[in-house]
Parts: C-alpha cells; structure tokens; sequence
C-alpha cells in the first residue's frame, strides 16, 4: 500500500493518494480440482466414464469462474494515474 500527500502552503487543500490492494473474490487462491483417476486397468464401464468426464468438466468450469473473478477483481483496481487524474480532474 502506498501513500502520498503534498501541499504547498496552508491555504491550497491536502491531496491523499491512497492505493488500496483489491481484495480477490472468495475461491479465488483455491486450487482447481486434478483430473479423475483412472483405473490402470482401464475397466470402466460407459456410466462410469461419463460421470468422471462430466465430473472433471464441471471442476474446469468451476475453476474457470474462480479464475475469470480474480482477474476482473484485480483489473477493476484503479491504476495509481487514474486516481491522480481523478484527483486534479482530468
């Protein structure tokens, strides 16, 4: 976190710039779930496989999101020159 301030003299206002690191939505360090294992045998019947594929792609999806929310939390973040600019309107 940073902070900065400046003022030339009593009667022009204090400018605070303050940067807030943005805070990551709930899941978003959470490891994303490892593949099914599979059998060494490979005796799966057609049931089973379709349930540890559909099982393994919604685990994707599902880290996807995570993943996907992370990356919008931290760029909806002002850069340090936005809030700057914000600051002295332009």
């Amino acid at each position: 976190m940073g902070l900065s301030a400046c003022a030339s003299s009593p009667d022009e206002p204090v400018v605070i710039t303050e940067l807030v690191k943005p805070v990551l939505p709930e899941g978003a360090r959470d490891d994303c779930a490892a593949p099914s294992r599979l059998p060494n045998d490979g005796g799966l019947s057609e049931a089973e496989v379709f349930n540890l594929w559909a099982f393994d792609r919604i685990a994707l999806k599902v880290c996807e999101i995570r993943r996907a929310a992370a990356v919008n939390a931290v760029d909806a973040a002002p850069e340090e020159h936005e809030l700057i600019g914000e600051l002295h309107g332009t």
